[in-house]
């Protein structure tokens, strides 16, 4: 039944990508494709459109334009900088966390034949990951957080607290040098912070545009972080004060 399940998944990602870069897929040709019923097809659509990552169609399924995520898509270059940036930091056996952000979607699809441990919370790292034999794989549930496409609250928060991770990699809705680091949602915040709790590495991922910003939930204080990865487009007299507030800053290529 294990194997069934992790096929179904496996086919579901490859799916999710047909209609990423088409548009719209039909069942009879995903039937015939993937050499498996129409029935199958459409409860794989069925699966898909619960995450909200499509919507079906008569004979078919299309993208879901309201869907998070394409977000990764604005500031693309600057992320997969600061993914490869990031990707020296992680090690053969290493146990690391990445949380739902853009910056740790596009360093699952950076992880390479590493044998490491990958635990997140985020639904498009899980379905990106699932297809990599070598990276073992624990995915936190929860209540869905449609915006985001991750699991929330306290089911997750309480899967977190089982495991203790070596490397937790994250980005921010803003940061400053007085009040660290914000997030946004504030059940994802909490998730983020058991996280953070829980790990004996803490790895910021930001860009330039999040330094000065402020919002709902306070993270984590800028002295609790390790490692803060940037871009190049924060001003040298920005970097310095960050740097004289304890920071091992590096700046993305």
């Amino acid at each position: 039944m294990m194997k069934k399940n992790r096929l179904a998944v496996e086919r579901q990602k490859e799916i999710y990508d047909l209609i990423v870069q088409s548009g719209t897929v039909y069942v009879a040709n995903l039937s015939r494709k993937f050499n498996v019923t129409k029935e199958t097809i459409r409860r794989d659509l069925e699966a898909l459109e619960k995450e909200k990552l499509i919507q079906r169609t008569h004979g078919g399924a299309v993208l879901n334009q309201h869907t998070p995520l394409h977000r990764q898509i604005s500031n693309l270059d600057v992320k997969i900088s600061i993914a490869k940036e990031a990707l020296q930091f992680i090690e053969e056996n290493d146990i690391i966390g990445l949380d739902s952000s853009d910056y740790s979607l596009q360093l699952a699809k950076e992880l390479d034949d590493r044998e490491i441990t990958v635990i997140t919370n985020s639904i498009p790292i899980t379905l990106e990951l699932i297809n990599k034999p070598n990276i073992r794989l624990i995915t936190i549930g929860g209540y869905v957080n449609h915006k985001l496409s991750s699991f929330v609250g306290a089911m997750a928060e309480k899967s977190v607290d089982n495991y203790r991770l070596g490397k937790y990699f994250l980005s921010c809705s803003g940061f400053d040098l007085e009040f660290g680091v914000f997030e946004n949602d504030e059940m994802e915040g909490q998730v983020k912070q058991q996280f953070i709790k829980n790990a004996d590495e803490v790895i910021l991922m930001v860009d330039h545009n999040q330094f000065g910003k402020r919002s709902l939930t306070s993270l984590v204080g800028l002295k609790q972080l390790d490692k803060l990865i940037i871009d190049q487009g924060l001003s040298v007299n920005n970097l310095t004060l960050l740097k004289n507030k304890g920071l091992n800053v590096f700046l993305a290529h």
